[in-house]
């Protein structure tokens, strides 16, 4: 159930992103920390995949990126998010 939680969380991102993408990118990173072990069970292969780019894609955030920068940001987590659906 989580799993498919922070997957449509994903989803929603990519289509009603905000125009400062910094807090949603600290708060999925810690999504993907505190619920590791309960998403892991769920879907063990796909977690480990989530984990090992999200953190990446996530910490190339910074507070007032312009458009072109949150554009390749989606781009890149969409990447991601569609080869996990």
């Amino acid at each position: 159930m989580r799993f498919m939680q922070v997957m449509e969380k994903i989803d929603d991102f990519l289509k009603n992103t905000p125009e400062d993408i910094f807090e949603f990118s600290i708060e999925l990173e810690d999504i993907l920390v505190d619920d590791y072990d309960e998403m892991q069970s769920e879907q063990p292969l796909a977690t480990y995949y989530l984990s090992q780019e999200v953190p990446g894609i996530c910490a190339s955030a910074e507070p007032g990126m312009s458009k072109t920068e949150i554009d390749k940001f989606k781009k890149r987590l969409q990447s991601q998010s569609f080869c996990l659906s």
